[in-house]
């Protein structure tokens, strides 16, 4: 067999390696390398003649290592993309699945199990399928990701410090750590040093805390829950008078109304760094909402509105420009809403605005939840069954074009 040369990119994957029991639980921060630390374990394991199960959450978070594990070994294996195996001439097989639907991992036998990003995976995926295909052969699994939430991966990360069998490490991408709303670096003895402290403090300062704790952190957070913090603090005031803010740039954050739901206008003062006023109203046509928006933004001065696009918005915006007024179009997305209500959450953390007393308004930032999708690991922001999120939206879209920071970035 030709040499394979398996990679080690830093000694926190060889303390991990060292440290193993039967079951594994590794909860580490994003790039991290937990997929570069699991591709060598299944190709030494298949070496040694064992038959191998690596799964994900979806097909292409499968196809990862698939193509990471045939660039390392290259034809020391046979890799047959119509079965999803790589078959090592030792009589080892690696068997990627995805566990998208679990049973897609049933009716094999393994020696050994690896599931990548299994903070994504569906509980019945370990519990039901992959669990049981150890029972007759003593096998040993590994079970990698990055948090989220308290779901079932926190449930077993949990257990195995009562376990003799099992063993689990939360480690950060770079060590750091938060000392008076600073972050400063502490070196963690098992972090990836290959990431630039710069990149990380990137990301805490333009991220919200509760994304960065459990992104870079790799902290298990209670539930998914509320979005917003210091509500209370940032929402104080009373609206004002374009007489006093004469001479200061207004902006406009515009969501649309749409049958049941609510048309919000948010001006905010660039100079003040404060919403001015809020406008939210029902039941009117697109028409009589684009002139009641232009009679403010004709008395604020409005010089920038940032408008959602989505639905009917683009041929109203369409018609705005016609008549002169200073609005651009956001179409949302689900690429890019995280981004847009994340900022508006940090704007909030960090008290950069302060906004009216309005308590509908109030109530929707309090009511405001995130998800994580299931299918792609990256967090969904919506209004729970029932509640509006005009004024959330609308808000989000003043912060913005206010330009309290740079560029929006996410992690990939």
């Amino acid at each position: 067999m030709t040499e394979i040369l398996l990679p080690y990119p830093h000694t926190g994957q060889i303390a991990v390696r060292q440290q193993a029991q039967r079951f594994n639980w590794l909860a580490a921060g994003r790039r991290w390398r937990k997929t570069t630390l699991g591709m060598p374990m299944a190709v030494e394991a298949a070496i040694r003649g064992q038959h191998v199960i690596w799964g994900a959450p979806t097909f292409d978070q499968v196809r990862i290592c698939w193509n990471e594990m045939k660039h390392g070994v290259g034809t020391s294996a046979h890799f047959t993309q119509q079965r999803m195996t790589a078959e090592f001439p030792t009589g080892g097989v690696v068997i990627f699945r995805s566990l998208d639907d679990p049973d897609n991992a049933r009716g094999h036998t393994a020696d050994g199990v690896i599931m990548d990003e299994v903070q994504k995976c569906k509980p019945a995926a370990w519990y039901e399928v992959l669990r049981p295909v150890l029972i007759d052969t003593g096998g040993w699994a590994w079970g990698m990701g990055t948090p989220s939430g308290r779901n079932w991966f926190w449930k077993e990360h949990n257990l195995a410090a009562d376990r003799a069998d099992s063993m689990a490490w939360q480690i950060p991408t770079l060590g750091v750590e938060i000392v008076d709303n600073q972050l400063v670096r502490k070196p963690h003895p098992l972090e990836n040093p290959e990431i630039p402290f710069a990149e990380i403090e990137h990301l805490f300062l333009t991220l919200p805390r509760r994304v960065f704790r459990q992104e870079v952190l790799a902290e298990f957070l209670e539930g998914e829950g509320a979005v917003f913090r210091n509500i209370t603090a940032c929402c104080t005031l009373e609206p004002s008078t374009p007489a006093e803010h004469e001479g200061h740039e207004i902006v406009m954050g515009v969501d649309w109304g749409k049958t049941s739901d609510y048309t919000v206008l948010s001006l905010g003062c660039r100079n003040c760094k404060q919403e001015v006023m809020l406008d939210r109203f029902q039941g009117v046509s697109y028409r009589l909402a684009r002139q009641r928006l232009g009679v403010l933004a004709e008395q604020w001065h409005v010089y920038d509105i940032l408008a959602e696009s989505n639905a009917m918005g683009e041929p109203v915006i369409d018609e705005m420009q016609y008549d002169g007024l200073p609005v651009r179009g956001f179409q949302t997305t689900a690429g890019s809403k995280p981004p847009l209500i994340e900022n508006l959450a940090l704007t909030l953390e960090r008290e950069e605005v302060h906004f009216l007393t309005d308590p509908v308004a109030k109530a929707e930032l309090e009511a405001y939840e995130m998800k994580t999708s299931a299918t792609t690991g990256r967090p969904t922001y919506s209004a729970p069954e029932g509640v509006h999120d005009d004024t959330v939206i609308a808000r989000a879209l003043m912060c913005q074009a206010l330009q309290l920071r740079g560029n929006w970035i996410t992690l990939l």
